[in-house]
C-alpha cells in the first residue's frame, strides 16, 4: 500500500509540474503575442499620425492624389436669373521629386464646374513648384506658381508669379505656418495666402484650418475672398493603400455682388508614403 501511494504521489507531482510548466509557457507566449500586437498597433498609429501631419502641410514631401468636391451654397448680391449654388470637382496631385540636390514638391490643380452658377466645364488650372529647405524647427519653401485659363474665363489667359511658405513644427502634434501664391499679368495682380494650423488628434485624425485661401486683388484694391472654417480629416487604409478623407466647411467674410457665401468641400486622397 505504501508503494502504491508513493508511486501515485510521484506521478501526481510530475503531472502538476508539467501542468505548471505548460501554463507558464502559455503565459509567456501570450505575453509575447500581446507585445507584438501592441508594437504593431503603435507603429500603425504612428504611421497614420505621420501621414495625417504631412497631408495637412502643403510643403510636405508627400505624394498624394486628391479628389475634391466643392459645393457652394450661396452667392452674395442679387444674381437675378442665375443659380444660387454651384458644384466644382477638382483633381489635385502632389508630386515630390529631387532637382539640383534639393527636394521639390509639384502640385497641380485641375477644377471642373459640373453645375450651378457660371460657365460649366474646365476652370483655371494652376500649378506650383517649390523647393524645400528643411530646418530643425520645420521647413520653408520657395518657388513659383502659374495659372492658365480659357479665353474669356479670366482677365488673362496666363499669369505667373512667386510662391513661398514656412511651416513651424511647434510640437509633435501641432504645425503652424503660412503659404503664399502670387500671380501677375497684364490685368491680373492677385496674392493668395493660406494659413497653416494643423493639430494631430491621434489615430490618424486631424483638425486643421484646411484649404483656406485669402485672396487679395491689387487691381481692384479689395479682398476677393477671406474665408473662415476648419477641416476634419482621417487617415486610414483600403486594403494596404493609405487614404485620407476630409470634410471642410467654410464661410466667406467678403461680401460683394457675386462673391461666394458659404461652402463645404469633401476630399478623398490616395497617399503614397516614402515616395
Amino acid at each position: 500500500m505504501d508503494r502504491i501511494e508513493s508511486a501515485w504521489v510521484t506521478r501526481t507531482s510530475r503531472g502538476q509540474t508539467a501542468i505548471a510548466t505548460g501554463a507558464a509557457s502559455m503565459r509567456v507566449q501570450l505575453l509575447a503575442l500581446t507585445l507584438i500586437v501592441g508594437v504593431g498597433s503603435a507603429k500603425a498609429q504612428d504611421s497614420a499620425d505621420d501621414l495625417a501631419q504631412q497631408a495637412t502641410d502643403p510643403t510636405a514631401s508627400l505624394m498624394a492624389f486628391n479628389f475634391i468636391a466643392d459645393y457652394t451654397g450661396n452667392y452674395n448680391g442679387d444674381g437675378a436669373g442665375q443659380d444660387d449654388n454651384s458644384v466644382d470637382l477638382s483633381f489635385r496631385p502632389a508630386i515630390p521629386f529631387t532637382a539640383f540636390g534639393r527636394k521639390n514638391i509639384l502640385r497641380l490643380t485641375v477644377p471642373y464646374r459640373s453645375s450651378g452658377r457660371g460657365a460649366k466645364g474646365l476652370g483655371t488650372v494652376s500649378v506650383f513648384d517649390v523647393m524645400l529647405f528643411d530646418r530643425p524647427w520645420g521647413r520653408f519653401a520657395l518657388g513659383g506658381v502659374a495659372a492658365l485659363s480659357q479665353e474669356g474665363a479670366a482677365p488673362d489667359e496666363f499669369a505667373i508669379g512667386p510662391a513661398a511658405g514656412v511651416v513651424w513644427q511647434y510640437s509633435k502634434t501641432l504645425n503652424l505656418g503660412v503659404f503664399s501664391q502670387n500671380i501677375f499679368a497684364g490685368d491680373t495682380a492677385i496674392s493668395q495666402i493660406q494659413p497653416i494650423i494643423a493639430y494631430q488628434i491621434g489615430n490618424g485624425w486631424s483638425l486643421s484650418a484646411g484649404d483656406l485661401q485669402w485672396a487679395y486683388d491689387f487691381k481692384n484694391s479689395r479682398w476677393q475672398s477671406f474665408p473662415i472654417g476648419f477641416q476634419v480629416g482621417k487617415v486610414s487604409k483600403i486594403g494596404k493603400q493609405p487614404v485620407r478623407y476630409a470634410f471642410n466647411p467654410q464661410y466667406n467674410l467678403v461680401d460683394f455682388d457675386g462673391s461666394e457665401g458659404w461652402s463645404v468641400s469633401f476630399t478623398f486622397a490616395m497617399l503614397v508614403p516614402g515616395s
